[in-house]
Parts: structure tokens; sequence; C-alpha cells
């Protein structure tokens, strides 16, 4: 399951996968994600990943997704622990290094990416309407 949220006093988007991390999850995050950032400016982001427990998407796309750049261009840091969404982050990652562009910082928990972004605990995530 898929689902994205706000905080607006950081401008840090959080994507958050639980469960089965599918093909539909990428298509919805890229079609979210594009209608969300229409005119803002300096939007960060964090994949929480760390609730993913499979993976179904065939590793081949998961390689073109990793050859283009990132939706969001700010900076991006991926929650990924060592169950399913670990692999994706590799692949992702191993792409977007091959390719020349910018690699996300993976960290193995969310309070390392609240740390890395400067995130408070006070930090409050709205939902976005999918």
């Amino acid at each position: 399951m898929f689902a994205l949220f706000h905080e607006r006093r950081h401008c840090v988007l959080m994507a958050r996968t639980t469960g089965v991390l599918s093909s539909e999850d990428i298509d919805t995050h890229d079609r979210v994600v594009l209608r969300f950032l229409a005119g803002k400016e300096d939007v960060r982001a964090i994949y929480d990943l760390s609730r993913v427990e499979t993976l179904a998407i065939p590793a081949s796309k998961i390689a073109q997704r990793g050859q283009r750049p990132a939706i969001v261009t700010g900076q991006r840091i991926v929650v990924s622990s060592s169950t399913g969404g670990a692999e994706f982050v590799r692949i992702i990652a191993d792409e977007q290094r091959t390719a020349g562009l910018a690699e996300p910082i993976v960290v193995p928990t969310l309070e390392q990416a609240y740390a890395r972004m400067g995130l408070d605990k006070d930090a409050v995530f709205e939902p976005v309407d999918a």
C-alpha cells in the first residue's frame, strides 16, 4: 500500500509503502508526486520502505526507473531495512550511480531520516490525496 504525506514547515514529502511494493505503487507515486510538485520548489523527500515485505516489480522495470532522473530534485533519503525494500533500493541506487545521477541517501531507520532532514519530534506529516 502506498501513501504520501507532507510536512509543511520543512517542505518534506514522505512516501510510505507497506506490505507489497508493486509496479502500481510506482505508477501511483509518480502521478501523485508530479501533481503535488506542480509550482513548488525546494521540496525534499523521505521514502519509507522499512515496512515493505515483498517486492512485486520486475528487476528490469526497477532498473529502467533508476536510469531516469528523480522526480524530487531536492535531498532524498530512503529508509530501508533488510526486508523487501532493500533490493529495490539497491537496484535504483546502482542504476542512478551508473547513469551519473544523484543517488538517494539510504538509512536503516526513520529516526535517522528525520535527523538527516533536520526534522524534530514535533514534525507533522499530513496526508496528500492520491
